[in-house]
């Protein structure tokens, strides 16, 4: 039996950045399922991914406690998820893919509360963020109003099923939403608990199909945006995820060599992916003088001044350099340079002489707000880098990321 949860699906298509963020392939094994029955002892609502914590009964009459992952607790709080679902003493019923190392961890992929309601990994909920919002759309000023709690807008990579891998990836790549999910073996299953009065709709010989289901490409990094192969939330060019999208010099080859693919969980990549990774909220606060950008994930902020007209001389380079803007009509110029050398995306390296234009510019009705930008560097690169993407005004307000990795944590 081959599963194919949506998480996974998006790190394959994403790649690069995603993958190793998440890393779900390489810790849990996702060619097994397992099902759990017990109740709720605790829930972290936490970045990078969530856990709950489940006291299981187990075969000798004891109890076993484990630790299931799940999405960002922001995210999941942006999809309508809340405490008040996993309140100690809770029980539920959950199809999970077990940990390669860990007998007491899993990943969760569908939940079933003793209602007999069934909830996918993925699904937006009732009350999730549907992005209503009333705002001034100009400031005292005249100027459009930036000001507010933007993120990408939420999509599900796919339903949870059991389809061959390529197939699905496939289908999303063309824009088609993915086949219907496969019927699972029973006999594949695991059990661990009482399911004595699991609700009568708990199975796992059909996966559940969340209703909001869409096939999408951008996986965790937001909506498809134009732009070409540059773009870190298009399509990838050929040549593969690495370094493929990028014509790099033979200096910036070897920077991205050295740097390597991996990244520590709780680090923050890039001023482009990070602005729409995993959809997280971001906010934006506007003055007359600064319009200040605070991400929600991994909790980058950068000032933009207003107030200058060219970088000081006397610059001190950081990891995401120094921004002055300006007024073209009714879009927003952003002029930044005075980068420490890091990463652009995809492993892809850039210098301390790296210089990014970007421009931002919202929809007449405010509700969408276009970044466009281009990049140079004249020691990396040997073409422009160039992308664009999307985010949409969001009621869920902006919260620190606050990235707590429970990953490596024992089971309490």
């Amino acid at each position: 039996m081959l599963r194919t949860p949506a998480v996974f699906l998006a790190l394959i298509v994403v790649g690069g950045q995603a993958a190793a963020h998440h890393g779900v392939a390489g810790t849990f094994d996702e060619s097994r399922t397992i099902k759990l029955a017990g109740v709720v002892k605790q829930m972290h609502l936490v970045n990078p991914h969530s856990w709950v914590t489940l006291v299981v009964k187990n075969k000798s009459g004891g109890e076993d406690v484990w630790a299931c992952e799940m999405r960002a607790g922001a995210l999941l709080k942006r999809s309508g998820w809340t405490d008040a679902m996993f309140t100690p003493g809770t029980q539920l019923y959950i199809v999970a893919a077990p940990h390669r190392d860990d007998p007491h961890k899993c990943y969760v992929e569908t939940v079933t509360f003793q209602d007999g309601r069934t909830i996918e990994r993925y699904e937006q909920l009732a009350n999730a963020d549907k992005g209503e919002v009333k705002r001034a759309l100009r400031t005292a000023d005249g100027k459009p109003n930036l000001a507010g709690d933007w993120g990408a807008v939420q999509k599900l990579n796919a339903v949870n099923n059991g389809t061959n891998t390529a197939a699905v990836i496939a289908a999303v790549q063309a824009g088609r939403t993915p086949p219907a999910a496969a019927k699972l073996s029973t006999t594949d299953v695991v059990s661990y608990g009482d399911f004595s009065k699991a609700p009568a709709n708990f199975v796992v010989d059909k996966p559940h199909e969340a209703p909001n289901a869409t096939a999408s490409r951008a996986g965790g990094m937001g909506p498809p945006a134009a732009g070409g192969p540059n773009t870190p939330n298009g399509p990838p060019a050929p040549g593969g995820a690495r370094g493929g999208q990028y014509q790099q010099t033979d200096a910036g080859r070897a920077a991205s060599a050295a740097a390597g693919a991996a990244r520590a969980t709780c680090t923050a990549t890039s001023l482009f992916s990070d602005w729409t990774m995993d959809q997280h909220v971001n906010r934006i606060q506007q003055t007359k003088d600064t319009i200040r950008l605070d991400y929600g994930f991994m909790d980058i902020s950068r000032t933009i001044h207003l107030n200058m007209t060219a970088h000081p001389k006397d610059l001190k380079p950081t990891k995401w350099g120094h921004s002055i803007g300006s007024w073209d009509g009714d879009t927003l110029v952003v002029d930044t340079a005075g980068f420490l050398a890091g990463p652009i995306a995809n492993g892809v390296m850039h210098s301390d002489r790296f210089h990014v234009v970007e421009r931002f510019t919202m929809s007449a009705d405010g509700k969408q707000l276009t970044r466009s930008w281009v990049g140079e560097d004249p020691l990396f690169l040997k073409e422009s880098f160039r992308g664009q993407d999307v985010v949409e005004i969001s009621q869920t307000r902006y919260e620190p990321y606050n990235c707590e990795d429970l990953t490596q944590a024992a089971v309490k």
